[in-house]
């Protein structure tokens, strides 16, 4: 009885190792310590993790347990001092019914952060990641993932799940995901090269650049917007920089306070306006049914590309021209200049273009418009 006293206690020993294993405190460089704990645990369909300051990274791994390393930050000046500042910081692990929760609290230490690296199953359904100042980093994961931290970047790729992001004021940096993605930051630059789904991008004032999606809704308050695809339809707007939509097959929302626009080709009907800058729009066909268009600037030119095969009614209006007024290289397009030299030099332009369709609505207050044929 004794002795199996003594193999059930030796059993135990090795499970408790085998959860938990440190901690191993290391003096990393100059005065910052580094406290250092590994474990593992059975895997939950969700996956919480929770910080007051530090960065998380996570990934998928094709395994069937939770396994991470976090490592506490102090700065001090003696080992001592380093293990007093650790003793404010607080990690604990539990798992309730389905869910894994790992928290870490630096409350009582101004001069501390804790650092998650944990590798969970590839399938978990949903793994949802907070700080309140550090990075974030997750990848190969094909359930949903749910991010917030307070000021810190995010770096995201191989997700395959829904995609809810948010930053106070870091970048956003995702790379080919599976569906739908929204991604908002108060002031950071949002990238994206892929996804398979709608993708909703807001900063506070920073660039959007989104390499291709299937429908995309884009803000931010003063930054620019590049789209180097989108499937369907798109909104992008900007508090005042420059716009730029490329191979654009659904209808197209575009608004933009001061800067230029440049789009095309569009398939779906475009409606841009800007309050001072320039637009060109190349319009094609094949696509989703063309739609009423309408393309306005307050001061700048606009040159339209209108292929053939694309039926357009075109109304055209320059209210003071700089120069030419408009101009035109289809010859069914009547323009209208004035007879006199003095006053404001007023443009109209009407016409069907293609055997006519949709209205396709052209006006600057203070500039040109060119009406060219796209080449085929």
């Amino acid at each position: 009885m004794k002795k199996s006293l003594q193999i059930a206690t030796m059993i135990l020993a090795a499970t408790v190792a085998a959860i938990a294993q440190g901690p191993r405190l290391y003096r990393a460089q100059g005065n910052e310590w580094i406290q250092e704990v590994s474990g593992v645990f059975s895997a939950g369909k969700t996956v919480k993790v929770k910080s007051s300051s530090g960065s998380i990274h996570i990934e998928g791994a094709q395994q069937n347990n939770v396994t991470y390393t976090i490592r506490e930050h102090v700065r001090a000046r003696s080992e001592d001092r380093a293990r007093r500042q650790l003793s404010h910081m607080k990690f604990t692990t539990f798992s309730s019914g389905e869910t894994v929760v790992l928290q870490a609290d630096c409350e009582g230490s101004n001069q501390g952060s804790i650092d998650f690296d944990i590798k969970v199953p590839a399938q978990t359904q949903l793994v949802r990641l907070q700080t309140e100042g550090g990075a974030v980093a997750a990848k190969n994961l094909s359930g949903r993932v749910e991010a917030n931290t307070g000021g810190g970047g995010i770096q995201l790729d191989g997700i395959t799940g829904v995609i809810a992001v948010s930053s106070g004021g870091g970048n956003i940096d995702i790379g080919k995901v599976g569906n739908d993605v929204e991604a908002s930051t108060g002031g950071g630059s949002i990238r994206l090269v892929s996804a398979a789904g709608h993708v909703k991008a807001r900063s506070g004032g920073g660039n959007l650049n989104i390499g291709w999606a299937k429908v995309m809704t884009l803000q931010t308050a003063g930054g620019s917007i590049q789209v180097t695809k989108c499937d369907g339809k798109i909104k992008a707007e900007t508090g005042g920089g420059n716009i730029e939509l490329n191979d654009i097959a659904g209808a197209a929302e575009i608004e933009t306070a001061g800067g230029s626009i440049h789009i095309g080709p569009a398939r779906g009907g475009v409606r841009a306006e800007t309050g001072a800058g320039a637009i060109m729009a190349k319009l094609a066909s094949g696509g989703a049914p063309f739609t009423d268009s309408k393309l306005e600037t307050q001061m700048g030119d606009i040159i339209v590309f209108v292929p053939e095969g694309l039926g357009v009614n075109v109304r055209a209006a320059v209210e003071s021209a700089r120069s030419y007024g408009i101009r035109s290289e289809f010859g069914e397009l009547k323009i209208t200049h004035p007879s006199a030299t003095m006053g404001p030099r007023e443009f109209y332009a009407e016409g069907s273009l293609n055997g006519g369709g949709p209205l396709l609505h052209v006006h600057t207050t203070a500039g040109n418009i060119e009406i060219k044929r796209e080449a085929p």
